[in-house]
């Protein structure tokens, strides 16, 4: 006899050996739902049919804990996790939207709108976008804004919990290029209020910060980060006065609209544009404008013009009401074609 046939007869002995009852299978399942109730569940099964050999198997049950009613049981709740956006699928298309942007100027923020490529048309995408641009250092427009953002951050993923958004970043450093670390994460949290208007979600209740894909107590040991950050007051981090459009280095038609934003007492502002043909420099509309809304909340304005072909700068500003002086000056340099 072979080896080979030696330890077949060997192993066809203990298969012989084992008696298998009945109702095995029923009492197995049996035993594996009373000890699922109590937590750890260790079963050690053999069974046998026919000329297969016995076999055990272990099998754990996580410990469940009690529900809110005290009556259901559940699994710990765990955070959710940060989901990197997702590559597109194959038969995705890229696109190209208009999407806000936050920056800082005289450490407050004032925003743009942005055209950004996205390989994909979806939420996650939008917002993560929208943030990169935020973050990264050149971007605006206006040379007066920037991000407040060290160079080394990026963004390593974004994810909808909910209405909460989760931003994983890598690479955030020590402490941010300028301003307060609050106002940085301020930067960040309007800029993904902002974008999330333009998805599915329209609003958030607050943005969760991770880096590396871990949770962080407070980020540059200042600003708390354990639980989902919020937006403050506009009063408290908006620019007094900024102009929305035309943006800096926009071209415009003779005929155009001039949006401006502010948060003023009486929502009392002030427009002036200079410039005109040929490179000589005049004063060519100066005019008071009433925003929708006083101080603390956000007003807007929309003032229609025409202007013959050349290049011009647009200000707005307030005025003090204590002593008279002009404020808060926004200014962006557009061309009329």
């Amino acid at each position: 006899m072979s080896p080979e046939d030696r330890l077949r007869a060997a192993l066809q002995a203990q298969v012989d050996t084992v008696e298998v009852a009945p109702d095995a299978l029923p009492r197995i399942r049996g035993r594996i739902e009373q000890r699922r109730r109590g937590g750890w569940v260790v079963l050690a099964a053999a069974a046998a049919v026919a000329a297969v050999i016995a076999l055990a198997v272990v099998v754990f049950i996580p410990e469940r804990v009690p529900g809110p009613d005290g009556t259901q049981d559940r699994l710990p709740a765990l955070p959710a996790p940060t989901v990197p956006v997702q590559p597109p699928s194959p038969t995705a298309q890229p696109v190209t939207v208009l999407l806000p942007v936050y920056y800082a100027r005289n450490d407050r923020l004032v925003r743009e709108f942005h055209e950004l490529p996205l390989p994909a048309d979806d939420d996650a995408h939008r917002v993560a976008a929208a943030v990169g641009e935020a973050l990264r250092a050149g971007t605006a427009a206006d040379p007066d804004y920037l991000s407040l953002w060290p160079d080394s951050v990026t963004v390593r993923g974004v994810a909808f919990d909910g209405k909460v958004v989760v931003v994983d970043l890598s690479d955030v450093g020590a402490g941010p290029r300028s301003g307060t670390p609050a106002l940085a994460v301020q930067q960040l949290v309007s800029t993904v209020a902002a974008a999330a208007s333009y998805t599915s979600v329209k609003r958030i209740d607050g943005v969760r910060i991770t880096v590396d894909g871990s949770a962080v107590a407070k980020l540059w040991g200042a600003v708390d980060t354990s639980r989902p950050v919020k937006q403050l007051p506009p009063s408290e981090i908006y620019a007094p006065v900024w102009v929305i459009d035309p943006q800096q280095g926009q071209v415009v038609g003779k005929s155009f609209t001039v949006h401006l934003a502010g948060i003023v007492p009486e929502g009392a502002v002030h427009l002036r544009i200079r410039g005109g043909a040929g490179g000589v420099e005049q004063v060519v509309v100066d005019q008071p404008v009433q925003l929708t809304a006083g101080a603390p909340a956000v007003g807007e304005a929309r003032v229609p013009l025409t202007l013959a072909t050349g290049r011009y700068t647009i200000e707005a500003y307030y005025v003090s009401m204590a002593d008279g002086s002009v404020q808060g000056v926004d200014d962006h340099e557009f061309t009329v074609g």
